[in-house]
């Protein structure tokens, strides 16, 4: 399974126009964490995504509903992805 948080991988970040084809995890974890960091409504530095043959985890702890919402959308969105299991928490 691939692991990662939005900030480690930097330089696998595809520009925020550039049309991508992901056929592997890695390169669909690459645009989940792009589409994390370019959505103005996500929390990306509290949330962490893994991958698995095209199925995205999300976790990690979020103030709002909408944040967790967004988050997911954002995820749902990004090119290779089959399924988001949304596992993000809200914060008390």
């Amino acid at each position: 399974m691939t692991d990662m948080h939005p900030r480690e991988r930097s330089h696998l970040i595809y520009p925020f126009t550039q049309e991508v084809h992901a056929t592997n995890d890695e390169e669909i974890l690459a645009a989940v964490l792009n589409a994390l960091l370019h959505h103005s409504g996500v929390p990306s530095d509290h949330i962490r995504a893994q991958v698995k043959n095209g199925c995205v985890v999300l976790s990690g702890v979020v103030c709002q509903e909408y944040e967790r919402a967004l988050a997911e959308q954002a995820a749902a969105g990004a090119p290779g992805v089959r399924q988001v299991e949304n596992q993000l928490t809200r914060e008390h």
